[in-house]
């Protein structure tokens, strides 16, 4: 009976001492414990702002630290080709006939496709302004007008007039990357990309179909096809809401030896432009 006197009288005095006061403020509750006072703070509460609506602190936007690093991904479809030019100084020099070509190296565009893959990297130093760069690979299809076939090690054009390709196709294959300057607009609705790209070669090869008395062929052949091994280029890109447009043309030459025909030595310089999906 003792034992049960002294608890309720033990009950009954938290009871008086511990009075909660709310009037702290709405995220807030005190518990008065007489000399000593337990103050409570729920963050997950909301607030009344100015307009009537309420806000909790996980709703308020967080402050960015500059530089910050972001990663996207983004593929693009497009027009590959290249512009035939003169090399310089050197129109008059004697031509080695092993290399000179007799078939025209002129592409039908309508055909001819560019591919790229790309790892953006977007280094922000401020909300406007940064740095992309990241990596890439880039796919190329070339269709020439002319029915012609390519020697896999010289990559001398050559005109055939005995089989008749109903197919032949050479693609070149590059891992980028790139190193731009980067704008973006205050919504971060449009973004724009200028500078340049580092390319190294990692494979060509020609894919051909042909008739022979009425029976068809299909064969892949891999090689150096003169290609260099390196491509500097130079290029823009423009997105707006993760649609966009890009556009790049070759610093250096994608063959590697000067192309010869009767006239002189010419380089074929290598551009691209097309759409993206995804952002940059």
């Amino acid at each position: 009976m003792k034992t049960i006197f002294t608890f309720t009288f033990a009950l009954l005095s938290f009871t008086f001492f511990a009075q909660t006061d709310t009037t702290k403020n709405d995220n807030e509750t005190e518990i008065d414990l007489g000399d000593v006072s337990i103050i409570i703070k729920d963050k997950s509460k909301t607030t009344k702002v100015s307009d009537g609506t309420t806000n909790s602190d996980e709703d308020k936007p967080k402050e960015v630290n500059y530089p910050n690093v972001d990663f996207e991904t983004s593929f693009g479809w497009g027009v590959a080709g290249y512009s035939i030019v003169p090399r310089s100084g050197l129109s008059t020099t004697v031509l080695d006939p092993k290399r000179q070509s007799s078939a025209s190296y002129e592409l039908d565009f309508s055909q001819s496709r560019n591919y790229v893959i790309n790892g953006n990297l977007m280094i922000d130093l401020n909300k406007n302004f940064g740095l992309l760069t990241g990596i890439g690979f880039e796919f190329n299809r070339f269709v020439f007008r002319e029915n012609l076939q390519l020697d896999p090690n010289e990559g001398t054009y050559l005109t055939d007039s005995v089989i008749s390709f109903g197919s032949y196709k050479l693609r070149t294959n590059y891992v980028q990357i790139p190193l731009m300057l980067a704008f973006r607009s205050n919504n971060e609705k449009w973004k724009l990309a200028l500078g340049g790209t580092f390319s190294y070669n990692i494979g060509n090869k020609v894919k051909q179909e042909y008739s022979i008395e009425n029976v068809d062929y299909k064969s892949e052949i891999k090689g150096n096809y003169n290609m260099a091994p390196i491509k500097l280029s130079v290029g823009a890109r423009l997105a707006y809401k993760g649609i966009g447009i890009y556009a790049n043309y070759g610093l250096t030459p994608m063959n590697n030896l000067a192309m010869e025909n009767i006239v002189g030595r010419e380089d074929l310089m290598p551009f691209s432009v097309g759409i993206t999906f995804g952002g940059l």
